[in-house]
C-alpha cells in the first residue's frame, strides 16, 4: 500500500480515537450530571420527611412531594445504570480505536523505513 494510503489511514483512525473520546467524555459529563440532580433529589425527599415527621413511603401520610421525589430519583438511578453501561461500550470502542491507530501507524513508520532504505541504496548506487 503506498504512504500516502497509509497517512490517509492514520488520520481515519486518529479521528476515531478522538471522536470516540469525545463520546466517553460526554457520557462521563451527563453521568455526573444526572448523578448531582440524585443527590439533590435525595436531600429533598430528606426534607419532606423530617418536616412531616414521616418517613416511611407506605404510611397513608407520607408527603406527596417526597413520593414524586422518590419516584424521579429511581427514574435518574435507571438512566445513570444505563449510561454506565454505554460508558463502558464507549470505553471499549476508544481502546479498540486506539490499538487500530497504533497498528496504522507501525504501517506507515515501517513503508517510510523502507521508503528510506530504497533512496539511501538509490543514492549510494550512483557513479560519482
Amino acid at each position: 500500500m503506498p504512504a500516502k494510503d497509509w497517512r490517509s489511514r492514520v488520520r481515519l483512525h486518529r479521528f476515531k480515537v478522538e471522536e470516540a473520546r469525545r463520546q466517553v467524555g460526554e457520557i462521563e459529563l451527563m453521568i455526573g450530571e444526572l448523578s448531582r440532580k440524585r443527590d439533590e433529589l435525595t436531600a429533598g425527599i430528606r426534607f419532606e420527611e423530617e418536616r412531616s415527621g414521616v418517613g416511611d413511603p407506605g404510611h397513608v401520610q407520607y408527603p406527596p412531594a417526597a413520593l414524586d421525589m422518590r419516584k424521579r430519583r429511581d427514574n435518574l438511578d435507571k438512566s445513570i445504570s444505563d449510561l454506565k453501561e454505554q460508558l463502558q461500550v464507549a470505553s471499549a470502542r476508544v481502546k479498540e480505536a486506539q490499538l487500530e491507530l497504533e497498528k496504522a501507524e507501525l504501517m506507515l513508520d515501517k513503508q517510510r523505513g523502507e521508503m528510506a532504505a530504497e533512496a539511501d541504496g538509490m543514492h549510494s548506487a550512483r557513479p560519482m
